[in-house]
């Protein structure tokens, strides 16, 4: 089989495992009665450890192929982790539980990505079209596991997510190391002094924890807003699959056409449909409605998987773009924890209004970190 497939698998039984547990966690401790303001503590844990934890990733490894083997490791503690926390079913060991889940789970779409890149770079093909069959795979699985928790419970359906999670680290033993012969940049360990004075990298750090942690925050309680209009685990995974098909055809059609945009534009269009998105679920409105303009966060989601990787790999050396996505993974994760402590408290004594309106003025604010002076052609 063809390496390039190997790679589109691995992506397909990740995003599997990850939407059979990670978007319903929220649901999941609401059935278990924990009131929002603590919901939105355990919800911090995530995000939180990872910006602890990513960092040490980066000094452990020598070089990319490191990244493979903490891939080998890393989704079976996951796994036996969610198992844990489902066996237990106590609201005391919650909190234990998920830092444990989220010191071996939150590095790991890091470590995958930045292997990934590098791997396309090398053989000249598209990360975007790896990067399809995961958002393939979770539009398809979150379908399925709404589903299954109105008919089997929240338990049985995390065992099977444990089960898809576990997969990967097969799957990876599968992936052949990248043949670093001869690229004594990749073969170099990354320099962290280089990297803080590209004032490129560091202008887009910023614009991505802005967008992504204002986005991953505010989609938090994305599904306990829905709830209180009535929608259910096995309609939001519905709706989530929707999300995720426009996610998928936004993402292909960049794939194919995106060299023909430049990065400002694309970044622009990131952060008008992330702030809009959320401005929205401020007003007073049916359900039908949010759901409707919900779907432009495909525009937003699925362009910033496109020019992420585009990006960094064209403003970083290659032996800096671990660390590159690292740094601003893990700010990105400290932003999402305080914006998730931060709405646990606003949506149980506010409301979930006003927790949407400052998101998507914090949203808009990503704005100012484009450079609107250089186009595509002149970061290359």
């Amino acid at each position: 089989m063809k390496e390039y497939r190997k790679y589109q698998i691995t992506y397909f039984f990740r995003f599997v495992g990850d939407a059979f547990f990670y978007p319903f966690f929220a649901l999941y401790l609401k059935y278990l009665n924990v009131p929002n303001k603590d919901l939105g503590i355990i919800l911090m844990i995530l995000p939180l450890a990872a910006l602890f934890v990513n960092p040490l990733w980066s000094m452990l490894s020598r070089n990319v192929n490191d990244n493979r083997l903490f891939l080998r490791i890393l989704p079976v503690i996951e796994a036996i982790s969610v198992i844990i926390l489902v066996s237990l079913n106590q609201l005391s060991w919650i909190p234990l539980v998920v830092i444990m889940i989220a010191i071996v789970g939150q590095p790991i779409y890091v470590l995958l990505d930045s292997f990934t890149s590098i791997y396309t770079k090398k053989t000249n093909t598209s990360y975007g079209n790896i990067r399809l069959w995961g958002s393939l795979a979770y539009g398809l699985a979150t379908l399925s596991s709404g589903l299954l928790i109105s008919k089997i419970g929240y338990e049985d359906t995390f065992m099977i997510a444990a089960f898809f999670l576990a997969i990967v680290a097969l799957l990876m033993s599968w992936i052949l190391p990248i043949d670093l012969t001869g690229d004594e940049n990749l073969n170099t360990k990354s320099d962290i002094i280089v990297l803080g004075q590209n004032k490129n990298y560091i202008k887009f750090a910023l614009f991505y924890v802005i967008t992504l942690g204002i986005m991953f925050g505010g989609d938090n309680y994305l599904s306990l807003y829905f709830q209180t209009f009535g929608l259910d685990a096995d309609g939001f995974g519905f709706v989530t699959f929707v999300f995720v098909i426009g996610e998928i055809l936004v993402l292909a059609l960049l794939s194919k056409f995106g060299d023909k945009l430049s990065t400002r534009s694309i970044l622009v269009a990131i952060a008008l449909a992330n702030g809009l998105r959320f401005l929205y679920y401020g007003f007073d409105l049916p359900l039908w409605s949010y759901i409707a303009f919900s779907f432009i966060r495909s525009i937003s989601m699925g362009s910033m998987l496109y020019i992420t990787v585009r990006y960094i790999t064209e403003i970083t050396e290659p032996k800096n773009v671990t660390l590159g996505i690292l740094i601003f993974s893990s700010v990105r994760s400290l932003f999402t924890a305080l914006i998730t402590m931060a709405g646990g408290f606003l949506t149980e004594y506010y409301g979930y209004r006003l927790f949407y309106v400052l998101s998507g003025v914090i949203a808009l604010s990503a704005l100012f970190f484009i450079d609107y002076k250089n186009t595509k052609k002149e970061l290359v």
